[in-house]
């Protein structure tokens, strides 16, 4: 039903919220009286397995890192060299690489740790190969989110996240058992198709089932579980010595977390976009008694726009409408840069830090505070605002690590500018996150969400080889790669529009009409008469 004549329609009071029309959005704000602690179980719960993909992502930072620090030779070609050289400066790759020593003859492994790089010599010359394991999550990512974006609008957020959650922990239970790089490979093309799935799926769910005053807040409170699992594979890391049980935890984690979604309702907004409003209300109802305020639907009447479209429809809409196709794309560019920005970071922490564990320990701990930090940035400032001002910290924090300077011994100028910098990439992630979640209609949510996301994993599989180059090249290369994408990445937001306080689009053409497009505007009102008429047709 069109707006103009809900208005006309007078509410019943003979229930809580009266018979409406109500919007999706009306209906969850009157049901929301406060938080409780059931409502904050249910959301760990539900989208704990936003853990997983940090932990699958980085599994092989620890799995597979290189001891360049850690062998002793053992031929006399490496103690000729030893005896040319000071003892406590010789241990390192380039006394390993440059004088091209080979590991089982002329050195060997001191690391009490296994590691896959060890086990299947991936060092020096072939160290890009444990680059490319790496990586190769990212094109499964990639895979993943373009087949789902024709998974989420037709079967639902919450199952695919549950088919991607059974993928992803699947592969990481075979990756214990991987024998070569050629299998590693495979192992990391199923976690990315997985993860990736179920963390998009499950951010549209949580989202599409949250006062809209509360957005910021939920959105922000679902990377700092995100960050949590970088955390939690850092410990992991840190505590399992053998590789192999490194993938067996993380798998078991998976499979357990997994469990709460498979008795989670779906996500009512999706319920009703595909005509199944039954259902929808059986959602909002359980959604009321979770909120102390238990209400019976059977009486209160929903206006919403049915759009069961196929995949080739959904796709001919991007050329109807151009304020929906224009911001889609910014927003994919946005979130390629924001990708390289972000893993380009992360993977060159064992370049900038002097020790694996305590840098990934930093920066996930920056990346709780940036998540953290953006909730009153939104609120405050808005989204737009509050982007702009991370990105132009996070430029300033890239030419800050540009000169040497050394601040301790452990502490250099660059340590603490790149942890800045990995806050704001912290930061402009979660919010390019709920940006993209509130510009997209609810009936193209999931395919808009899965291309911008499988754009980042573009970004993301890049961002591994610009971390690369702390190795090959000067450092204020990657740094100012990183201050040029900062700078693309400003000007796309610049030309979107902000949604700071609107309703969320359930439609394209809302898209068009809440952004003041005058054409649609126009046409919308021509449809709401045709509506009126019609209604007045059907009455006599």
């Amino acid at each position: 039903m069109n707006e103009k004549l809900q208005n006309e329609v007078e509410n019943d009071e003979s229930t809580p919220l009266g018979k409406g029309p109500f919007t999706i959005d009306e209906v969850v704000d009157k049901i929301y009286k406060g938080m409780n602690i059931k409502l904050i179980l249910v959301f760990i719960t539900a989208t704990a397995t936003a853990t997983q993909t940090p932990m699958q992502i980085y599994v092989t930072i620890f799995a597979g890192f290189i001891p360049y620090t850690q062998w002793k030779c053992i031929s006399r070609k490496c103690f000729d060299l030893l005896k040319k050289n000071d003892p406590k400066k010789f241990y390192n790759s380039t006394t390993m690489c440059d004088n091209n020593l080979i590991a089982g003859k002329d050195f060997e492994w001191t690391s009490e740790r296994t590691s896959f790089s060890m086990d299947w010599g991936f060092y020096c010359g072939s160290e890009a190969k444990f680059s490319t394991i790496s990586s190769f999550f990212f094109i499964g990512a990639t895979l993943g989110l373009l087949v789902s974006t024709a998974i989420f609008d037709r079967f639902g957020r919450r199952n695919g996240a549950i088919v991607g959650n059974l993928i992803g922990a699947t592969a990481t239970l075979i990756g214990t058992w991987a024998s070569s790089f050629e299998v590693m490979l495979v192992v990391r093309i199923f976690q990315g198709v997985g993860m990736f799935i179920q963390l998009t799926g499950i951010y549209c769910w949580s989202l599409e089932l949250t006062p809209s005053h509360l957005r910021s807040l939920v959105t922000f409170s679902f990377m700092n579980i995100w960050a949590f699992g970088y955390l939690m594979v850092t410990v992991i890391g840190y505590l399992v010595p053998k590789w192999n049980y490194i993938f067996l935890t993380v798998a078991i984690i998976n499979y357990v977390l997994t469990i709460p979604q498979l008795i989670y309702p779906i996500s009512p907004r999706f319920a009703l976009v595909r005509g199944r409003e039954e259902e929808a209300k059986g959602t909002l109802e359980s959604f009321s008694r979770l909120c102390n305020n238990e209400i019976s639907m059977d009486t209160v009447r929903l206006t919403y726009k049915e759009r069961a479209q196929n995949y080739w429809e959904q796709i001919k809409d991007f050329k109807t409408y151009p304020t929906f196709r224009k911001e889609t794309l910014l927003g994919i560019v946005c979130w390629f840069i924001v990708a390289v920005l972000f893993y380009g970071f992360s993977f060159g922490w064992v370049r900038i830090s002097s020790d694996l564990y305590t840098g990934h320990l930093a920066a996930a701990i920056s990346k709780l505070v940036g998540y953290t930090s953006a909730i009153p940035g939104c609120n405050l400032l808005g989204r737009k605002k509050c982007m702009l001002t991370v990105l132009a910290i996070g430029l300033f924090s890239n030419l800050l690590a540009m000169p040497d300077v050394k601040i301790s011994e452990d502490w250099t100028l660059e340590y603490v500018a790149s942890l800045i910098g990995n806050l704001t990439c912290s930061a402009a992630f979660g919010v390019i996150y709920l940006y993209s979640g509130e510009l997209a209609p609810t009936s193209h949510r999931g395919m808009v969400m899965s291309l911008s996301s499988a754009s980042a994993r573009v970004g993301s599989f890049t961002g591994t080889y610009v971390g690369y180059l702390y190795a090959v090249a000067d450092r204020r290369v990657p740094l100012a790669v990183f201050a040029g994408l900062t700078c693309v990445f400003m000007a796309a937001v610049y030309f979107l529009s902000d949604p700071t306080g609107r309703r969320i689009p359930e439609t394209p053409i809302d898209v068009e009409i809440l952004t003041g497009n005058n054409g649609f505007l126009k046409l919308e009102d021509d449809r709401e008469k045709k509506d009126q008429s019609s209604e007045q047709n059907i009455a006599v």
